[in-house]
């Protein structure tokens, strides 16, 4: 690919490390009978391996430069489906049948609006795994009480159980980025329940509207203070408890008081 035009707007960072893809695909338990959606096929160096493991690939690519180098692959496979365009901008529920994996090394300026359009269809997928920066992924599976704990991380481990199976070095690249990547793997729980997603999102969102301001402070706008006060204590954490200090399952056990008092 040394002839490659790579295209810096659209995040063009490829592997081409035969064992890395491998150990990516094992990464994300692809198996013979799986349907997996790629996004950001790239050169399609990781679409050939998926290939080689699953029954499908559905692979998204934006750049249709790349169209005559994606579509060699067709000759060699029978099972890889690609689309030329925005994953933004696809119908996921008729997309395929069933369910999905997700393993991808999507383009890292686009990766919150991804990984947000896989929440809204979370029902469609067996797992997630994704290739993003390596601060990202240690923010989507911070613990309360990390600096990196957040909005995200709060929405994401509410729905999904979300771990770092690996770090990829930026050597690893061509081209090289400036930083190292992280392998963040997202598998759906059902641990709590919600009436409304939307909403509880909305109020994670609000609870860290101000992450030096106390929690009491950031909701009063939506809740009155004494109720505030009153489910924190019944939560055991005091009226002057930061967002950051409470953890997942605490924060839906907190909304759902709100909800229902």
């Amino acid at each position: 690919m040394e002839d490659f035009n790579f295209k810096k707007n659209l995040g063009q960072n490829f592997i081409f490390d035969k064992n890395l893809l491998k150990a990516i695909v094992a990464d994300g338990n692809v198996e013979k009978d799986d349907t997996v959606i790629e996004i950001g096929a790239g050169a399609g160096s990781l679409t050939k391996e998926l290939a080689l493991s699953a029954k499908k690939v559905i692979s998204f690519e934006i750049d249709r430069s790349l169209i005559d180098t994606l579509e060699k692959l067709n000759e060699e496979f029978n099972n890889i489906e690609f689309h030329f365009s925005d994953f933004m901008e696809c119908d996921i529920e008729n997309l395929f049948v069933g369910k999905a994996k997700v393993v991808a090394n999507i383009p890292y300026y686009i990766t919150t609006p991804i990984v947000f359009k896989l929440i809204d269809h979370i029902e469609k997928f067996d797992s997630i795994l994704i290739l993003v920066q390596k601060e990202v992924a240690l923010r989507f599976a911070s613990l309360h009480g990390g600096k990196e704990y957040g909005i995200t991380s709060v929405i994401l481990q509410s729905i999904f159980d979300v771990s770092i199976p690996r770090i990829v070095k930026k050597e690893c690249f061509t081209p090289q980025p400036k930083v190292d990547s992280a392998l963040c793997k997202m598998v759906p729980h059902h641990k709590y329940e919600f009436d409304d997603f939307d909403d509880f999102k909305d109020f994670i969102h609000l609870s860290f509207s101000m992450r030096r301001k106390i929690l009491v402070n950031n909701l009063k706008s939506k809740f009155e203070r004494d109720k505030l006060i009153s489910v924190l204590k019944k939560h055991s954490y005091s009226e002057s408890v930061r967002p950051e200090q409470i953890s997942v399952e605490n924060f839906v056990n907190i909304y759902n008081s709100l909800k229902n008092s």
